[in-house]
């Protein structure tokens, strides 16, 4: 990898070997790589997270190239970047609905945020490259993309900014699952979910969370040196922590769909997730960026199914689709834990109660959900996509408890499980012919995908 021009440092290198005299608190430093001081690629600081294209990092003689990679980086010129914007608001934003619209292009207008952060621009536009008509645009959704990998890459345990890079995350795991660099969507939910943890954005809702010290209060920073969580994230406004709320309940999404069809662990760890509901999107695009109060209250997250089941039925406002999506990937990721667990026999009658518990969960949830969030010919249109996506999940969910538990049924119950199956297969097929007629976009979700294909 090249340096940037002037610094007398020595190329920085994957392939150089660990000292180990290098202290212990290496994990506590941020690697600032895109800052353009000298001290940016000081050896011995930090090292990049693996990344699956070991080429793209790998060393190149010489730190006098002007052409160092890192000034390579470039945005599209502001027509391109602002069609590439509106893209993604319209066609993009109801797979990864976490950004409060007025705020992010107020800031994109004004240029905060190609300074404060270029990777969740270069991300973003790798995503909405692809629903670009000018294939000169398109052409380039990879190079973006690769520039945004080696930015995260580059950050380490306490990112900042925090938030925007974990919206960035939300897209490469995006456009990971379109080109087919899984490995890389199993290793960033990863990243971003520890980071996110480090600094207590998964416990932002909690009333009992509790910080345990690790060693000794010294250092110049005694307010924090020494604790597990030296950094706490805290949104400074009702935006950035309900956009704090969204992104992370996406990324709980992600790490589901990354698990339920590889029988991989889940790397969100649901009993240290505490994060409410999010609100409405209606209503949370009439948040203004000076609120510093909330005007709604959110649904608290529960881990009892059935008292989160009941806070559906209770609720006296509407609730949109995107609540409803987030109670079935609890239900997917309970379910994933049960059909992909090494311990429990599936011959067993507990086995096959927990899978009738989780069906009957499912049965509930969707009598709680109103023909207008079930229906894709009855939806709004701006809420198609979402419905789409429901349904698939549910389907899924399904098909994962039956299709699993035909062949360690008593022959009584075999064929009522095989027809519950086929059932699903079919609604899911449905569901695809209903989307056909409105809108093929529909279909083009990362996160339906696998469910889509197990469907069919």
């Amino acid at each position: 990898m090249r340096v940037p021009p002037g610094d007398t440092q020595q190329p920085f290198s994957l392939l150089a070997p660990w000292d180990p005299t290098l202290p212990l608190q290496l994990a506590d430093f941020e690697l600032n790589a895109f800052s353009g001081t000298q001290d940016a690629l000081t050896p011995g600081m930090s090292y990049p997270t693996p990344t699956t294209n070991p080429e793209h990092l790998s060393a190149s003689g010489g730190g006098d190239d002007s052409q160092s990679l890192f000034l390579d980086l470039t945005f599209p010129n502001s027509e391109v970047a602002n069609e590439l914007i509106g893209i993604f608001f319209d066609k993009i934003y109801f797979m990864l609905p976490c950004f409060h619209k007025q705020t992010f292009l107020e800031e994109f207008h004004s240029g905060h945020v190609q300074v404060q952060s270029p990777l969740l621009l270069y991300s973003m536009y790798s995503v909405a490259a692809g629903f670009h008509p000018d294939p000169a645009v398109k052409g380039r959704r990879n190079t973006w993309y690769e520039e945004a990998k080696l930015m995260y890459d580059f950050t380490g345990r306490a990112p900042e900014p925090a938030l925007r890079v974990l919206q960035a995350v939300l897209f490469l795991v995006y456009h990971a699952y379109t080109c087919g660099d899984y490995s890389a969507c199993w290793l960033y939910i990863g990243k971003a979910w520890r980071q996110a943890a480090s600094l207590g954005m998964n416990r932002m809702d909690s009333a009992h969370a509790v910080v345990m010290p690790v060693g000794q209060k010294d250092g110049p920073d005694e307010e924090h040196r020494g604790y597990y969580n030296r950094r706490e994230w805290t949104g400074c406004t009702v935006i950035e922590k309900e956009e704090c709320r969204r992104a992370l309940w996406i990324l709980f999404m992600m790490d589901r769909n990354q698990s339920w069809p590889t029988g991989w662990p889940n790397a969100i760890d649901e009993r240290q997730f505490k994060l409410d509901i999010p609100l409405p999107d209606r209503i949370f695009q009439t948040f203004k960026s000076e609120s510093d109060s909330r005007p709604t209250k959110n649904v608290p997250f529960t881990r009892n199914i059935d008292t989160l089941l009941a806070s559906i039925s209770l609720s006296r406002e509407p609730l949109d689709v995107f609540h409803y999506l987030i109670v079935a990937y609890i239900l997917l990721g309970r379910t994933t834990e049960l059909i992909h667990s090494i311990h429990d026999d599936p011959s067993s009658p507990e086995y096959i109660l927990e899978c009738e518990k989780l069906d009957n969960y499912v049965v509930k949830l969707r009598l709680s959900i109103p023909r207008t969030a079930s229906s894709v010919l009855e939806a709004s249109i701006d809420d198609r996509g979402q419905v789409v996506w429901l349904n698939a999940i549910l389907n899924t969910i399904l098909l994962l408890l039956h299709f699993r538990a035909v062949p360690c049924s008593g022959p009584a119950n075999v064929k009522q499980l095989f027809e519950k199956t086929v059932i699903a297969a079919k609604d899911t097929s449905q569901t695809i012919k209903d989307a056909s007629r409105t809108s093929v976009d529909l279909l083009l979700n990362i996160h339906i995908a696998s469910s889509l294909y197990m469907g069919e």
